[in-house]
């Protein structure tokens, strides 16, 4: 009786760790996904030497360029939390859950952008929900004919 008593102990405390280990694994491919967006969405920014246009959508922009990337990787997060979170942006896309923001040199011919992204952790079974976000910038774009 004893025996069976310890291994149904061991298949519980077992079954425990397998259940964070893969939470644990859960987490970090969505946050390594959001990070692997961020860096796409930076590096289209710095390709095309800024944004001039949030409204321009077509395929040669790059906001059209940065859509097409985000249809191709199916990122997605709950929308909900995005707009706290991108107070102050310019640009907000709550569908595809990314936030731009061109943020001024003190020299007018050069500028940087900030980019958000966001990984969001849901548990509903012990009713765990919140989002992370991650920012970055690109490098310094310099403007010559302007």
């Amino acid at each position: 009786m004893r025996d069976a008593v310890g291994g149904t102990f061991m298949i519980k405390l077992l079954l425990i760790f397998l259940a964070v280990y893969t939470i644990f694994i859960a987490v970090a491919l969505n946050y390594a996904k959001a990070f692997r967006v961020k860096n796409k969405i930076l590096n289209i920014i710095e390709q095309n030497e800024g944004i001039n246009s949030y409204n321009d959508v077509s395929q040669g922009t790059a906001i059209g360029q940065i859509n097409k990337y985000m249809n191709d990787v199916h990122y997605r997060i709950n929308t909900g939390s995005i707009e706290k979170k991108c107070i102050g942006y310019e640009y907000i896309n709550t569908d595809r859950g990314y936030c731009i923001t061109k943020i001024e040199n003190i020299d007018k011919n050069a500028e940087y952008y900030k980019v958000t992204t966001f990984v969001t952790i849901d548990f509903p079974v012990i009713n765990l929900n919140f989002t992370i976000p991650i920012q970055g910038e690109t490098r310094k774009i310099e403007r010559i004919n302007t």
